[in-house]
């Protein structure tokens, strides 16, 4: 019996995944993508049953997706898989979508500071493999600790969280009946700056109905009226997303996101998370966003990169 087998679509009965997985690649979220057409891949191991790694595509007009529409999909695997196991899983993967008349495969990989040895793997198959580069976007996160996220901010921004809390400004997570009027706090925010949300109200406030324990809400606010807001998703157990952050320019001059970023990360500190993600600051088009970088490393968040690639299938 061969140790390991590819499998495609189907799984043995009883094996169990010998690896965590993330919530945009669970199936369930990937069902809501809006693609029905979907292609499931597996490394199984034969004699400790279990699966060691997998990758899903989304199947649309000869492109294979990971993800469709999310954040990102990519390739999840036991940390002790062999690199030349990753190789051969990819070969045997083209060789399918081929047979499926997939012309063009489209993968974006997870930021590299939740799995940096993962995802050098990740990035060395692609290339070894053939793919391009398509996207290289600037992420930032704060690892948690037993400290509080003061001592790892610029002092600049040290004063403006004491401006917050000396004018009683509070932060809260919220219930999911906010969802509809956050959405609306958030979607004012990207009108300021020339910009659509990221996501529909309707899918959105879906996905709050779904998965009401890892799509989370908080602001801080003034007494009743918000100052700032997050959508968060619970990505991982140990790795909380700050997604939709937004604050209106009327109250720059508090600069409340402060007071919201503290209190995300003593939420993660509580909860015992590993880490706070930030998010990336590279817009569709590859730009930078240079006031955006400065204030998270300002906020004491760490540089990694999250990497979309493409090869087409010929």
């Amino acid at each position: 019996m061969k140790t390991f087998d590819f499998l495609t679509d189907q799984l043995p009965f009883g094996y169990a995944f010998n690896f965590d997985n993330y919530l945009f690649n669970k199936i369930k979220h990937i069902n809501t993508q809006g693609v029905s057409e979907r292609a499931d891949y597996f490394i199984v191991n034969n004699i400790k049953k279990r699966i060691e790694g997998k990758i899903h595509f989304l199947l649309s007009d000869g492109m294979a997706y990971s993800p469709y529409k999310s954040l990102f999909g990519s390739f999840e695997f036991s940390p002790k898989i062999h690199p030349n196991l990753l190789m051969e899983f990819w070969g045997f993967i083209e060789e399918d979508l081929k047979s499926r008349n997939i012309n063009k495969v489209s993968i974006t990989n997870f930021a590299g500071c939740y799995a940096p040895k993962k995802a050098e793997l990740i990035e060395k198959t692609m290339e070894k493999s053939g793919f391009s580069i398509i996207m290289k976007a600037v992420n930032h996160h704060v690892a948690i600790d037993e400290n509080p996220l003061t001592d790892r901010m610029h002092d600049m921004e040290v004063r403006r969280l004491a401006k917050c809390k000396k004018n009683n400004f509070v932060f809260r997570q919220e219930p999911k009946e906010m969802a509809s009027e956050i959405y609306d706090y958030i979607q004012a925010c990207r009108a300021e700056q020339k910009i659509e949300v990221s996501i529909s109200k309707e899918k959105l406030l879906a996905y709050i109905d779904l998965f009401p324990q890892s799509y989370l809400m908080f602001t801080v606010r003034d007494a009743e009226q918000i100052l700032a807001v997050t959508i968060a998703i619970k990505v991982h157990r140990h790795i909380l997303y700050s997604f939709l952050p937004g604050s209106l320019r009327k109250f720059k001059q508090y600069s409340p996101t402060v007071l919201l970023n503290e209190g995300l990360y003593q939420y993660c500190q509580d909860r015992q998370f590993d880490m706070l993600d930030l998010g990336i600051s590279t817009k569709k088009d590859g730009t930078n966003q240079k006031s955006l970088i400065a204030f998270k490393e300002r906020m004491g968040g760490e540089l990694s990169y999250k990497y979309s690639f493409e090869k087409a299938l010929v």
